[in-house]
């Protein structure tokens, strides 16, 4: 159960993650619909990074000779990571939440004084979380599965803003016509 809290966290940091590297990239009058593809992509890129995450648990699976020892670790590293990660999604969310109210000022608030600090935040607690969990780890392969899963998600963020600088150079490209050439 706890390791589907923290996929489903991991889902969540991907579609957030891939709104954040899509805003203010668009210079197209239906934002909404670039946002949602830029949100869908984050949730693409989370799951990705969430099969190569169990394809290897699998294969650490596979080579060990006790599993039921090998998750009732994981399962300890995953619990203590959750109590982490979740505090700083709440955050987030609640962050978010207050800008469905109706005001510029509390909207420019939250980016400012909330979003902004929690979105450089983003890697440390990531690290933070990480090292939590898997420190009162007794096994090495919770440790190893715990920094390749902390490196795929880190990866996840650079990877999304590529993809998305490379969908604004197209789209921009669209929009102002080519230089004639002599």
């Amino acid at each position: 159960m706890t390791l589907l809290t923290l996929y489903t966290l991991a889902s969540l940091d991907g579609v957030l993650c891939g709104i954040r590297t899509s805003a203010g990239r668009c210079p197209l009058i239906h934002q909404l619909r670039f946002y949602l593809r830029g949100m869908l992509r984050g949730l693409m890129v989370a799951q990705l990074a969430s099969v190569a995450a169990l394809a290897a648990l699998l294969l650490t699976m596979h080579a060990t000779h006790d599993v039921a020892r090998l998750l009732a670790d994981l399962d300890r590293a995953a619990a203590r990571m959750v109590g982490v990660f979740a505090g700083y999604a709440a955050l987030v969310l609640f962050n978010l939440a207050l800008r469905l109210i109706p005001s510029v000022d509390i909207r420019a608030a939250t980016s400012v004084l909330a979003l902004g600090p929690l979105t450089a935040m983003r890697p440390l607690v990531m690290l933070a979380g990480t090292v939590h969990g898997v420190s009162a780890s007794a096994l090495p392969a919770t440790k190893a599965l715990g920094g390749l899963v902390l490196a795929l998600m880190l990866a996840s963020e650079w990877l999304l803003n590529r993809m998305n600088d490379r969908i604004q150079e197209r789209e921009l490209a669209g929009l102002v016509p080519s230089a004639p050439t002599k």
